[in-house]
């Protein structure tokens, strides 16, 4: 009984242990990151907006909406709707 229980240890700490080396093994290659999406992909011919160009962008979106402020009703709407058209924000 005494060999059988010592035969059972015996394995059960030799799996933990390579489970471990496997695991730590595969957490040292560096993984490689995804590109975010505000970087141009291959084969992507959008050009990606500056800080100063998207901010510029957002400031003439808030202008245009906030010229359909004193609009009421579908009116109203239609201006939004023409706005986010216009700087593309559907």
């Amino acid at each position: 009984m005494n060999k059988l229980l010592s035969a059972l240890t015996a394995g059960a700490a030799a799996l933990i242990l390579t489970s471990g080396i496997a695991i730590s093994a595969d957490q040292s290659r560096p993984r490689e990151e995804p590109p975010r999406a505000s970087e141009n992909q291959p084969g992507n011919q959008d050009t990606v907006k500056t800080n100063p160009e998207q901010a510029r962008q957002d400031e003439d979106y808030m202008a245009a909406l906030k010229k359909c402020d004193p609009l009421k009703g579908a009116e109203k709407q239609t201006c939004v709707e023409a706005a986010r058209r216009k700087f593309g924000r559907m």
